[in-house]
């Protein structure tokens, strides 16, 4: 009968024997136990063999495959009577579990372990996928009709086309070509309007027989394209409470620059681009049949938009107005000019459409006037001209927003992006803005809870924070402004006196529960780099951090801090999400996931309470008095935000931070600087009729595409062409046509290989036991897309054994081929494609594998250091395959040394043509630190010499990050250069990405 799953025991219990269970002491006496045990040793041998490569005798072994017959190659090294893996110390035993596999990557605490024959499935909670890869979702729909179709007509790109078919105009027009449209286009994207005029009077431009000659007529045409909809202005007057010689109040005039909001909803829920991408009713999403693990990822997943959907009529289509404002300024090192955007989207459409600048469904609503007001008295510490501010703001904002507020409250016809009328109800679901911003909005003060009643010297406790209520803060504001309510109470409340918030008379609308979560200012800016980075340093010192990120090993696409950290000045949220990659592992030892889950939002929930029940350990060492820090307190809105709206990565000040570049740095920049607002509305106006214009086109194209299959291409569906050559089914290795000398500066800091946008193919049915639920299975369509990519051309030709082991460090590359063999041709990397993991969406990534040896200096050309990297690497094929999804069963850490092509002279001895990698291993993943919640790993050894394979490339999975284990103080001599080669022990790193977080990604077979 099979032993049951035994989890692993904390390290702070007794010392006990893991195969009988008896308590000792002392750890030595454990060891003693196991020697003399008979029973106990036996485990402990068959624990050793269940890592052992069936047919290994020696210290370097071939792939099955290049061994032909068996007799053509003899395994070289000295061979071992008490298996072959002697770098697993009988020391180590107490550390290790019952049965060495490990079920799970991430979270090794929780994991289990099993014995032979047995594998567990996914962790519950865990996206459900399949050995294949399949992603099913299980989706109860709203129990009643809603979201009711009125009829059908023309989208606006339909029209157009209806149009030009009518009465025959060109579809350039008002331009003469395609080649001149393209001109035109690209112009007015890049050039500003004096490189416009200078481009069109080069002689080679004027002989290309354009209708455009000049700036004038260039922009007389561009203005002569259509646009959705135009700018309105209002004068803005601000009557202040000094008086002017005259003895009248002084005044001040501002422009208020505005689009209609509810033309800007109609705009985005009506574009045909957003067809596949849009959702018009709310659903509840399950991981499991059973319908007990909900999924929470775009907001139509949410509570919010379920339980308002109960307050609306039947026919009733809910369009979630997502707003986001940030004051930025224009100019970097002279002026104050200053812009004060207000951007709207809605949460129909996908929030990976939504985060894509590109597709523009985010778009700008209005600039916020911005003025110094010095029509009022500066008062204490400046509060008058402040309060003059918050209440200009609100006035501003009321007037940018007012046609929502009748459309929210009765409903307006909209033809959608499908083509179908229905009534949308525009109802303010989530403002998106950092904390200052937050505050205004709210009308509270900053250093108070921008939704909840928490005092502010409570912010540091994990203690419920009661989310303020519209009616009670409208209520208070009134009676503050007729004098009924006592000073001292309304200054606990911690309002403002600004009486009339914008948001007061919206239906449907609890700006309170409405504020969002901001993870750049909060989370990477706020809690990890201004507060957590800064207890760190203090308490480690600042050369110690420094030395800390420089010995991080490198990795393609992971940022390196060659100089540390102290001296980087300019701080964005890609350096911080860099550092929060690498920082538990790197600071381990110093003292003594886009989709969510109710699982995984309860080890959210566990990981704020340990937090908080080990805070007080700053205290202790003096490095904080404290914990009142607005930033921290908002983490306890997080989860309850995620269960009503949805993931946060839809609503993140990044995007409007990148935002602030199209929409007011370049129309600035572009202008003359004087009357800038004006100017850059202009300039908006035209880039937007382009971009319109190229939208269209682009939409046409498909059409006829669809229509006429002849002019279709068959790899319209990958928009990256990957030209392989033909290969056996057996390899799944291409050969490309470029140069094996990528990146050969050694630059780390950029992202991998190009996406690859790869359309998902689903099947939909209702499950016979389950009334209004959809079960959903989405399959990764990767029939034409290569897993392993190869230059065509070896970097290095006619190498030989002697090389390889002097500058690849292949110490035993020459034990396992016989000596007359001498020659390999060798590669540089080999591109591995990630498989498809559906919380990252349906962009498909390739990694690359480096085995590149130092390249030394060159007149003023500085040397290269080499570039081995470590991998995961399919150890037992066998157990691989049957393994479930998301799995380290089958698989091992190893350094890839050298990508070789197997020499001429094998195929004469009835050996397939392959590509190998030469690997040194680590250690298998039975070792845990329990403090970090990681698998550490050390270099695996034989007789004091790497332990080592030749494996086929196919073998090698995903890349596989080594953080160095150490202690109090690093070794100031480690660098990323030389820190796998002088470092003992590693952690195995699970934050380096999404997929090895999410542990149902970065290690799912292929089909």
């Amino acid at each position: 009968m099979p032993r049951a799953r035994q989890a692993i025991p904390p390290l702070d219990t007794p010392h006990k024997c893991r195969f009988c269970q008896k308590g000792f002491t002392e750890a030595s006496r454990v060891r003693l136990h196991v020697k003399n045990t008979p029973d106990c040793r036996h485990c402990w041998e068959s624990l050793i063999a269940s890592y052992s490569r069936l047919d290994v005798e020696g210290g370097v072994t071939w792939p099955d495959a290049m061994q032909g017959n068996g007799s053509a190659f003899a395994h070289a090294g000295p061979s071992t009577q008490n298996g072959p893996y002697r770098d697993v110390e009988m020391a180590d035993a107490e550390m290790l579990p019952p049965a060495p596999i490990p079920d799970a990557f991430m979270n090794p605490v929780e994991s289990t372990f099993v014995n032979e024959g047995q594998h567990s499935g996914s962790m519950e909670g865990d996206l459900p996928l399949s050995p294949e890869g399949d992603f099913t979702r299980v989706v109860e729909e709203y129990p009643r009709e809603v979201s009711e179709v009125h009829g059908e007509g023309l989208t606006l790109f339909e029209q157009w086309r209806k149009e030009e078919l009518e009465t025959g105009q060109s579809r350039w027009a008002p331009f003469q070509s395609e080649d001149e449209w393209d001109l035109v286009s690209w112009m007015g994207r890049n050039l500003g309007h004096n490189q416009i005029e200078e481009f069109l009077k080069l002689r080679t431009v004027q002989g290309c027989d354009l209708s455009v000659g000049s700036k004038y007529t260039f922009f007389q045409k561009v203005d002569a394209l259509p646009v959705t909809q135009n700018w309105l202005y209002t004068d803005v007057k601000v009557v202040g409470d000094l008086k002017g010689e005259d003895g009248k109040p002084m005044t001040e005039r501002l422009e208020l620059w505005r689009r209609d909001p509810l033309e800007c909803v109609r705009e985005l829920i009506g574009n045909p681009e957003f067809r596949e991408s849009m959702k018009y009713t709310p659903e509840k999403v399950f991981a499991d049949m059973g319908q007990n693990v909900r999924i929470y990822d775009e907001m139509w997943t949410g509570e919010w938009w379920w339980h308002k959907q109960e307050e609306l009529p039947a026919d009733a289509t809910i369009a979630p107005i997502i707003l986001a404002s940030d004051k930025t300024k224009l100019t970097q090192f002279c002026g104050d000019q200053t812009a004060w955007p207000v951007y709207l989207s809605i949460g129909n459409i996908a929030k990976a459409t939504r985060r894509q600048v590109s597709t523009r469904a985010t778009v700008l609503v209005g600039y916020i006037p911005v003025s110094k007001l010095e029509c009022f008295a500066k008062g204490p510490n400046g509060s008058n001209r402040a309060l003059a501010s918050y209440r200009l703001f609100h006035r501003c904002m009321r007037k940018i927003l007012e046609p929502l507020i009748e459309a929210g409250k009765s409903g307006v016809e909209m033809l959608c992006a499908d083509g179908r009328f229905r009534k949308v109800y525009p109802i303010l679901a989530a403002y998106v803005a950092d904390h200052p911003e937050q505050c205004l909005v709210v009308n509270v003060k900053e250093n108070c809870c921008p939704k909840g009643k928490v005092q502010p010297g409570e912010r540091g406790e994990l203690s419920e924070c009661v989310l303020r209520k519209v009616d009670e803060v409208i209520e208070a504001l009134n009676k503050h402004k007729k004098g009924e309510s006592d000073e001292a109470v309304f200054e606990a409340s911690g309002l403002r006196p600004v009486y009339n918030p914008f948001w007061k008379d919206f239906p449907h609308c609890d700006m309170f529960d409405s504020i969002s979560p901001d993870i750049l200012h909060q989370l990477h800016k706020g809690v990890f780099k201004d507060h957590l980075m800064a207890w760190l340093t203090r308490l480690l010192t600042e050369e110690e951090i420094d030395r800390r990120f420089k010995a991080i090993p490198q990795m393609p696409g992971l940022r390196y801090f060659k100089k540390g950290i102290s001296g980087v000045s300019q701080w964005t949220g890609k350096e911080h999400k860099e550092m929060q990659k690498v920082v538990v592992a790197m600071l381990s030892g110093a003292v003594s996931a886009e989709v969510h889950t109710d699982v995984t939002l309860e080890r959210l929930r566990e990981a704020l309470e340990a937090f908080h029940a080990n805070k007080e350990v700053f205290v202790r060492l003096g490095i904080r008095e404290h914990f009142n820090i607005p930033k921290l307190h908002s983490l306890l809105h997080y989860l309850e935000y995620i269960r009503s709206r949805g993931c946060l990565d839809g609503f993140n000040t990044e995007l409007s931070e990148r935002l602030h570049i199209d929409f007011a740095k370049e129309g600035f920049r572009a202008g003359n600087h004087h009357d800038y607002v004006a100017c850059m509305i202009i300039w908006l106006v035209r880039q937007e009729k382009i971009h319109l214009r190229e939208r269209y086109l682009d939409w046409l194209f498909r059409q006829e595409h669809e229509e006429d299959p002849q002019h279709s291409s068959e790899d319209d569906t990958i928009p990256v062409e990957v030209r392989a050559e033909p290969t056996t089914p057996q390899t799944d290795v291409a050969f490309v046509e470029e140069e094996d000398n990528d990146n050969e500066e050694g630059d780390d800091n950029g992202d991998n290989d190009k996406d690859i946008r790869v359309h998902r193919t689903s099947s939909s049915h209702r499950g016979p036991q389950l009334t209004g639920v959809t079960v959903t299975a989405y399959r990764r369509d990767l029939s034409t897309i290569p897993r392993h990519i190869l230059a065509k051309k070896c970097a290095f030709l006619r190498r030989d054994a002697q090389h390889l082991k002097t500058y690849h460090g292949a110490s035993q590359f020459h034990e396992a081929i016989p000596t007359w063999l001498t020659r390999y041709d060798v590669y540089r990397q080999v591109k591995i494609l990630r498989p498809w993991n559906p919380i990252t969406g349906d962009t498909l990534v390739y990694d690359r594998i480096r085995a590149i040896p130092e390249v030394p200096a060159a007149g003023r050309k500085a040397a290269v250091p080499s570039a081995f990297d470590t991998a995961l690497i399919v150890e037992n094929r066998e157990l691989y395959e049957d393994a479930p999804a998301g799995s380290l069963i089958g698989l091992r850490a190893a350094r890839v040394r050298v990508i070789f092509k197997t020499p001429p002279q094998f195929l004469l001895l009835g050996c397939r043509q392959e590509i190998l990698a030469y690997v040194e291993w680590y250690t298998p993943f039975t070792r845990i630190d329990h403090a970090v919640h990681m698998y550490y790993v050390a270099r695996s050894t034989r007789h004091n010499v790497p332990n080592a394979s030749i494996v086929p490339v196919q073998d090698i999975i995903a890349p596989c990050h080594l953080i160095p284990r150490c202690n109090q103080k690093i070794d100031p001599s480690w660098s990323s250069e030389n820190v796998l080669e002088c470092a003992t022990h590693f952690y195995v790193n699970p934050y380096i990405s999404i997929d090895t977080f999410s542990t149902s990604g970065l290690y799912t077979k292929y089909s």
